[in-house]
């Protein structure tokens, strides 16, 4: 279970210059009728205030455009604080938010 996770959540992945995605195969997967609906994309909270950096936090964040997946390990261990990178799985069948307003336990909104 290990080994499958870390190949799962370790993209994005690419097989020549072309993106791939992977999900876990199930008993009842049929190639014809799997329509891609949800994907994993990454995405960036770029000047993300280090006090909203926490697992539970940042999870909370990510819960407002899908389902959280993984954080990166830049994010994770606070090594690069330019941004925070996380594996979201998201509905592709609607228009991508440009961003997420969030409101801090003071009251204070930002994007």
């Amino acid at each position: 279970m290990d080994d499958k996770n870390e190949v799962l959540y370790s993209g994005p992945h690419t097989m020549g210059a072309k993106p791939l995605i992977l999900k876990s195969w199930s008993a009842d997967f049929d190639l014809y009728n799997e329509v891609l609906k949800t994907i994993p994309l990454w995405v960036s909270f770029p000047n993300l205030p280090l006090n909203c950096w926490g697992r539970m936090t940042l999870s909370r964040i990510a819960s407002g455009l899908g389902c959280p997946i993984y954080a990166d390990e830049c994010t994770t261990n606070t090594s690069k604080i330019f941004y925070a990178r996380v594996l979201i799985e998201m509905d592709i069948s609607k228009e991508l938010p440009k961003c997420i307003k969030i409101q801090d336990p003071a009251g204070k909104e930002f994007e």
